[in-house]
C-alpha cells in the first residue's frame, strides 16, 4: 500500500497551499487537540508555533516520500519517537490524524474526490506505520485466522 504518483502530486499541492498559513494551521490544530480527549500530553501553543516551520518540513518530507515506503518508514519512526516522548497511546495516534483532516478542512476549502481518497490513504499509511513501530500493532491478518473467521461466518 503506497500513494501514487498522481495522489502525491495532489498532496504536496495541497501542502503548498498551507505553507503560507501554516502558523494559522499549526495553531488551529492545537486548538483541535485541546478540544479532544487525548491521553498523551499535548505541547503548549507556543512551543508549537515555534516550530511551526519544522512541522512543516517534517509533513512535506513524509508526503514527498510516501511513495516509497522503505524510503519514509525510518522518518516516520523518528516522528514516532517523539511522540512516544508525550505519552502518546495508540488511540491518539487516530485522534491526532483526523485532527489534521479536519484543519486541513479549514484552511483548504476546495477538496474533491481524489484529494480525500489521497489524504485518506496517506494518513492510513502513516497510521499504521506509527502503531506498527511504538505499539507492535499490525493491519496483516494471517491466512489461519482470515480461515477461520471464514468458516466462523459460513
Amino acid at each position: 500500500m503506497s500513494l501514487s504518483s498522481f495522489q502525491k502530486r495532489l498532496l504536496l499541492q495541497d501542502i503548498e497551499l498551507l505553507k503560507p498559513d501554516f502558523h494559522q494551521f499549526t495553531s488551529a490544530y492545537h486548538r483541535i487537540l485541546n478540544a479532544r480527549q487525548l491521553t498523551m500530553t499535548v505541547p503548549e501553543q507556543d512551543s508549537i508555533t515555534k516550530r511551526s516551520y519544522i512541522l512543516y518540513c517534517a509533513l512535506s518530507k513524509a508526503v514527498s516520500h510516501l511513495d516509497d515506503l522503505q524510503q519514509v518508514t525510518p522518518f516516520i519512526h523518528y516522528l514516532a519517537n517523539n511522540l512516544s516522548f508525550l505519552n502518546v497511546a495508540s488511540k491518539d495516534i487516530d485522534i491526532l490524524c483526523e485532527a489534521f483532516i479536519e484543519t486541513r478542512l479549514l484552511f483548504i476549502k476546495t477538496y474533491n474526490s481524489h484529494q480525500q481518497q489521497a489524504w485518506e490513504l496517506a494518513i492510513r499509511i502513516f497510521s499504521n506505520i506509527v502503531k506498527s513501530y511504538l505499539f507492535s500493532h499490525s493491519t496483516v491478518v494471517s491466512i489461519k485466522t482470515r480461515r477461520f473467521v471464514y468458516k466462523a461466518h459460513n
